[in-house]
């Protein structure tokens, strides 16, 4: 388990508005109304982006629709999770499990939609989504393990390296691979926003690798910033956090301007 996860006097409930306390095994951080307000505006984000995106479906050709149908998927999925891990650390207990459920869940769609939308056809989208699928869940799937090893420990290394690489191949086929060449021979308005959300899609991605080293203070880089057991626990939760919104809202946005360009040139017009 994580060095942060105790089973002490806790701030659940209490630490807000209970004197009294109770033994609980929960998340320990430096500072619990950050990690809190984090999740709660997580939450909300992520609730209002998978409405939007539902009631927007219209508006875009029936081709591109499914692309913005997976972003109110990703939202709404993430939504529940966000909301299970807020109440679970108001009540003073954690569960990383509902954060990697979520990924296991949406990062394969997040690689799909951006396949729906970006120009390749039919044929190579049935060559290559199932590839990026297959590299997203063995991404998530091999980072679980290093995530809830004991901090400062090989396996937490091993596993993390080997997510890693599962991520850089995915990476790769989306600036690289046939996906990736499709995205940069887009011109106009169409080809800026998908240089737009190909980057998008890389620094948020790339930010995440971030966070899990800062989440364990043995780590060198939280040992040259100085983080304790706590503060490393802090960083990590808001850190996801905020990631998630920006890789999941934020990119559920791109997509659909695309998807409503593509749309637009093409003679839609929503009833």
């Amino acid at each position: 388990m994580r060095a942060y996860y105790e089973t002490s006097r806790l701030r659940g409930p209490s630490w807000r508005n209970n004197d009294s306390m109770e033994e609980m095994t929960g998340l320990v951080t430096s500072n619990p109304d950050l990690v809190y307000n984090a999740l709660s505006f997580a939450t909300a984000t992520l609730g209002i982006a998978f409405v939007y995106f539902l009631v927007s479906r219209n508006r875009i050709a029936p081709a591109y629709r499914s692309a913005v149908t997976m972003s109110a998927m990703i939202c709404g999925i993430a939504a529940y999770h966000y909301w299970r891990m807020f109440t679970n650390f108001a009540e003073g207990t954690w569960n990383e499990g509902y954060r990697y459920a979520d990924w296991l869940l949406t990062v394969p769609l997040l690689v799909a939609e951006l396949v729906v939308v970006s120009g390749v056809s039919k044929a190579v989208a049935k060559k290559v989504t199932p590839r990026l699928i297959v590299g997203a869940l063995l991404m998530i799937a091999t980072g679980y393990p290093g995530e809830v090893a004991a901090h400062g420990s090989t396996e937490r290394t091993v596993w993390g390296a080997i997510s890693g690489l599962f991520m850089l191949y995915v990476l790769y086929e989306l600036f690289a691979g046939e996906v990736g060449k499709a995205l940069k021979s887009q011109a106009g308005e169409v080809g800026k926003k998908l240089n737009n959300v190909r980057y998008l899609l890389l620094f948020t991605w790339g930010i995440y690798p971030i966070f899990y080293i800062l989440g364990d203070e043995k780590s060198w880089l939280a040992k040259q910033i100085g983080l304790s057991v706590e503060e490393a626990a802090t960083v990590i939760q808001v850190g996801y956090s905020a990631s998630d919104v920006l890789a999941k809202a934020a990119y559920g946005l791109v997509i659909m301007s695309i998807a409503l360009a593509r749309s637009e040139s093409e003679g839609y017009r929503a009833a």
